[in-house]
């Protein structure tokens, strides 16, 4: 795979799985030479951001200080990826599109190597279902990662993949509590990284209209207000 292109990469994920990442990162980019891992910021610099009332400034920021030259963002899946703020912001930096913006990246998720399944992010499942994004496993080897990231390129460069991209869904302002969970399962990723609809547990429709009815009041799912 001499003649393979390593593409530029950026890495979105929680906090909690730095050394995790840390680890895929040297294994897949220095070592065995599938992609160039582009430069992370840091989270002060993002809550400095994300406390912004300029969405179109955070926006821009995030697009020319983290994602920069990068055309794939792989997001690295870990137990509570799916309630992190930032990756929210940095997935829809990534699908964000436009005269201005130029081209969005292909975007893949990739699921840790300790865990079976696991809650995405919302935004990130919207796109998967659409098909413009993909859900992997943790990779067995070089040449399977580096089809995937082929493919999420390949993606960003078609017309018609990219009509695909959802992008509307409001931003958050916060990180989603754990007791936000409701509606949302954690899912399997499939070998070939399409959207498969989770099957239907019996008793699930019975359960969630019991815990329906001992709630106060409404879950909100997307905290979008300033605190």
């Amino acid at each position: 795979m001499s003649d393979q292109v390593r593409h530029k990469t950026f890495i979105s994920y929680h906090g909690d799985d730095h050394e995790e990442v840390e680890k895929f990162i040297k294994t897949f980019d220095q070592d065995r030479d599938v992609f160039i891992a582009r430069a992370l910021g840091s989270d002060q610099t993002m809550d400095e951001l994300i406390d912004s009332e300029n969405d179109e400034y955070v926006m821009r920021r995030i697009r020319e200080d983290q994602i920069k030259d990068s055309t794939v963002t792989l997001l690295f899946i870990g137990e509570n990826t799916w309630n992190r703020k930032f990756v929210d912001w940095e997935l829809a930096a990534s699908l964000h599109q436009g005269s201005k913006a130029g081209l969005p990246n292909g975007v893949l998720a990739i699921l840790s190597p300790k865990l079976s399944k696991a809650i995405l992010p919302d935004r990130f499942v919207d796109n998967w279902e659409t098909g413009y994004a993909n859900f992997y496993p943790f990779p067995k080897n070089r040449t399977q990662l580096a089809k995937w990231i082929e493919q999420a390129f390949e993606s960003r460069e078609d017309k018609d993949k990219r009509g695909l991209i959802k992008n509307g869904r409001r931003k958050l302002r916060r990180n989603l509590s754990a007791s936000q969970t409701a509606g949302r399962k954690p899912v399997l990723p499939s070998s070939d990284g399409s959207y498969a609809k989770p099957k239907r547990v019996a008793g699930t429709a019975a359960a969630a209209s019991v815990m329906a009815t001992r709630s106060a009041t409404p879950r909100k799912p997307y905290l979008y207000q300033r605190p």
